[in-house]
């Protein structure tokens, strides 16, 4: 063993020179060598201050005894793939945030503020030492300066329109070119700038000989590029020559240096006319650890820009990646995870007999292999359809093969084109996802299989909270990654059999096939726990939101794929109101039921609204201690209004029976208006009068844009003194409609007006938007005051809220105060106002005027 250490590699311990070769110019990443007993026999400086242990009392320590947290977790397990099965795993913060986050908390304690990046698990054979497993953990390797740069670039510089990449390339760290059928660059990233020492400004509209002196620019993209590789075999790319032992490019930089380059080259799937040319830098021979991640990280980032199927397995056969265009071929919608080549992709000859994969070949024989003609690619209810297609394999640092991409397409050019486009018809563009026209149909299978086999199934409707908050402070771009990010997120979360889709800007539906309804309710529990830990790096700060989901169960009795959505979507809504990250979850039973009383109002309420067949009653708000009974009732200053409809019969209807259809069915908004029409009638009718009156608003009428203005023109034109006129928004409605409640009452106050806060402490999710809220009066939820004389939590919470609204100078109102005992609690609190059958039941507001009058 040789005790040397090289200077570059800030270990703290010893170790020989195979190790010294592996971790060479590593030395921003922590590295740990662990032998087949777990032992550590290195750990080097940047984890003695990444972790705060000292590189002598971890030295010949069993990593399992330092980190007894992850004894039986994905570390354990990808170390023992490294040592015993020779595997190579990879987690990014990208695909795996959860599991960084996790390595983190236990080795560094969280108080780190940069987050991991990557963490790698790779085997290693040492002299002396035998099998090892290599630990590297760097963390996110960006440059703030050049982050908040990009950040900055106008949104059309990141968006292709013929001549651009989008922001995923752009930021890319493998060097992309963008040219056009004429060998003119279009376009360069930062990465290819930074190889070759030219901006991107020398190079656009230059010929692509400027960089690559040996293509010939008198023949297309691809010929020249494999001409100029001195690739013979004219089936054969660039790479697919030069990853089997084949020629170069020769490049030059800005600075006239030579570069020794392998090319490959696509089609651009936005525009025809484009290609799109990756280029890897291997002027250095000796190719250090990162190889295998660079060579397929290549290849999945060209993955949604090719117009041909790509797909990538392991060193078994196994599928690893498929990109958008291989699963619209394969005509599948989710390849289940470690799926064998075989059993996803079959391929006959023209008489049908089987033929032997080609990835499987090219894994066994170690070189290129390409189908034979004429054969015939085999998807389940389609005729077979003839394809090309080539394997090449993939290998790490040792030259060791370790997995196989395989590129196909169909033979029939509009074949291809129509692929192309049904996907783009039925997909997200951004996350890759389903979109809503592709949901729809996933529904109705899953409809059509309740029906056959009495199955249930249910849809998950998700609704993001934060989002736009993270558009407005961080800019589109950590919008739209943080999109592709929850996305790939949910894609973790779905069972082969399920449905993940983007059906709104910041709306995802998860569609759970073949589920009960017990499991399916677990599910969302699970998925609302992984939403809740879900976040990601962007600059130097972690991104985070919440979600609301909804569900609707389907099963025999469901008929409508818009009414599965519409019904889920009203279940969303209905989670959002009773706070964030919350689920609504009914059984069809309860729903169905509740679905069909709803429904029949929504003719009742639409005539009473032509008919005029509503009726306005006031209850009065005292001052705690007074009586409103009687004669008292002319003394009373301040009334609520309340709404009854009157049915043909002439009886009245409370409003607990239609009020809810009217919010479901938006017929809420014009109840408010026909209130507001009549309470300003009868303040007109008595301007003499010192009575005040509340008027509700429902959250609907409160996000009316045109609200505000109506109400404003309301005093203009009537002339009644806008300081009798109070508005009362419940905290649920203030909450979720914050900024437009914020302006409503900014503008009424201004006008003369105030408002109270009504129902507060339902839902207490919101006490750091009260102090935003100019109200004037804060109405105490009726539930707390209902059993406060029984309940010390209840009466707490009422001396509590009582207390906050005192601080901050707002008046406290009781609702639902029903006896004298909860009357003198109260007084004795020192809640201002009490309001209740106590004190007086709603009366017609027209007898109201017969006293006053």
């Amino acid at each position: 063993m040789n005790t040397d250490i090289h200077p570059n590699l800030q270990t703290s311990v010893v170790v020989d020179d195979g190790l010294a070769l592996a971790i060479l110019n590593s030395q921003d990443l922590g590295v740990i060598l662990l032998d087949e007993r777990l032992r550590v026999r290195c750990w080097n400086q940047w984890l003695v201050e990444w972790t705060g242990l000292a590189s002598d009392d971890i030295s010949g320590r069993s990593f399992d005894t330092l980190f007894t947290s992850l004894v039986g977790t994905d570390c354990a397990g990808a170390i023992d793939l490294a040592l015993f099965q020779n595997r190579f795993t990879c987690w990014t913060q990208q695909i795996d945030p959860d599991r960084l986050d996790f390595i983190e908390s236990v080795m560094a304690g969280g108080r780190r503020e940069m987050p991991l990046h990557r963490v790698s698990f790779t085997p290693v054979e040492l002299p002396d030492l035998g099998r090892c497993c290599l630990v590297q953990i760097s963390e996110a390797p960006f440059d703030p300066i050049a982050a908040k740069a990009r950040r900055a670039r106008p949104l059309e510089t990141l968006v292709d329109q013929g001549g651009a990449f989008p922001a995923y390339l752009e930021s890319s760290n493998i060097p992309l070119l963008l040219l056009d059928n004429n060998h003119l660059i279009l376009d360069a990233n930062e990465s290819l700038q930074a190889l070759f020492g030219y901006r991107l400004e020398q190079l656009k509209q230059k010929p692509l000989r400027v960089l690559l002196p040996s293509v010939n620019a008198d023949t297309d993209i691809k010929t020249a590029l494999e001409h100029a590789s001195g690739v013979d075999d004219p089936k054969k790319t660039a790479l697919e020559h030069a990853a089997g032992g084949g020629g170069s490019l020769e490049g030059a930089t800005a600075a006239g240096e030579d570069l020794s380059l392998r090319a490959e080259c696509f089609q651009s799937a936005a525009n025809p006319e484009n290609y799109v040319v990756a280029l890897q830098d291997i002027s250095l021979h000796s190719v250090n650890l990162e190889a295998l991640f660079h060579q397929r990280k290549l290849l999945s980032t060209v993955f949604s820009q090719v117009v041909d199927g790509i797909l990538m397995v392991d060193k078994h056969g196994f599928v690893e990646h498929l990109n958008p265009i291989s699963m619209a071929l394969l005509a599948i919608n989710d390849a289940k995870p470690n799926q064998y080549i075989d059993d996803l992709m079959v391929l006959v000859s023209e008489e049908g007999k089987v033929v032997e994969s080609p990835c499987l070949a090219a894994l066994a024989r170690g070189k290129v292999v390409t189908v034979a003609d004429n054969t015939m690619l085999k998807v389940g209810g389609q005729s077979p359809l003839q394809v090309v297609a080539t394997a090449t394999p993939l290998r790490n640092r040792v030259n060791d093969i370790t997995g196989a991409v395989l590129v196909f397409r169909s033979v029939s050019e509009a074949r291809r084109v129509s692929t192309r486009l049904t996907w783009q018809a039925t997909h997200d563009p951004l996350t890759e996802l389903g979109n809503r026209r592709h949901l729809e149909n996933e529904i109705l299978k899953s409809i059509d299989a309740a029906h056959l086999s009495d199955s249930t199934h249910t849809l998950l409707y998700i609704d993001l909270y934060n989002f736009s908050v993270i558009n407005d402070t961080c800019g589109h771009n950590a919008g739209d990654e943080l999109l592709c990010q929850f996305a790939r997120m949910l894609e973790k979360q779905a069972g082969s059999k399920d449905v993940v889709a983007r059906i709104g800007n910041d709306e995802f539906a998860l569609l759970l096939n073949d589920l009960s309804v017990d499991e399916s309710r677990d599910l969302a529990e699970q998925l609302l726990s992984q939403i809740k830990k879900f976040s990601f790096p962007w600059g130097e700060r972690r991104l985070k939101v919440g979600a609301s989901i909804g569900a609707k169960v389907i099963d025999r009795e469901t008929t409508s794929e818009i009414d599965v959505l519409v019904a889920a979507g009203t279940s969303c809504a209905s989670a959002k109101e009773s706070g964030r990250n919350r689920i609504h979850f009914q059984y069809r039973s309860v729903e169905v039921a509740e679905r069909q009383s709803i429904a029949q109002w929504i003719p009742i309420i639409s005539e009473a609204l032509e008919e005029d067949r509503f009726v306005l009653y006031c209850q009065p708000i005292v001052l705690v201690g007074s009586s409103a009974d009687g004669e008292n009732a002319k003394r009373v200053g301040h009334y609520e209004v309340l709404v009854r409809m009157v049915d043909r019969e002439g009886d009245i209807v409370p409003p607990g029976k239609f009020i809810p259809a009217a919010e479901h069915y938006g017929l809420v908004e014009d109840i408010d208006r026909w209130v507001l029409d009549n309470i300003f009638t009868y303040l007109q009718e008595t301007p003499d009068s010192d009575q005040c009156f509340a008027v509700n608003l429902s959250g609907n009428t409160v996000c009316d844009e045109d609200l505000k203005d109506y109400i404003i023109s309301k005093f203009d034109s009537t002339g009644v003194d806008p300081a009798r006129l109070q508005f009362e928004v419940t905290e649920t409605a203030a909450m979720r409609n914050f900024d437009r409640a914020m302006d409503l009452i900014r503008a009424l106050k201004d006008k003369g007006c105030s408002f109270a806060l009504d129902d507060f402490g339902s839902g207490l999710s919101s006490l750091g938007y009260l102090k935003e809220l100019p109200v004037d009066y804060l109405k105490i939820d009726g539930s707390f005051i209902q059993k406060m004389e029984l309940n010390e939590v209840d009466y707490s919470m009422v001396s509590t809220i009582n207390h906050l609204g005192h601080i901050m100078g707002i008046k406290t109102i009781a609702e639902c105060v029903e006896n004298e005992t909860q009357l003198s609690m109260l007084q004795e609190i020192g809640v201002d106002y009490a309001q209740g059958f106590l004190i007086a039941k709603p009366m017609p507001l027209s007898k109201l005027k017969s006293l006053v009058l």
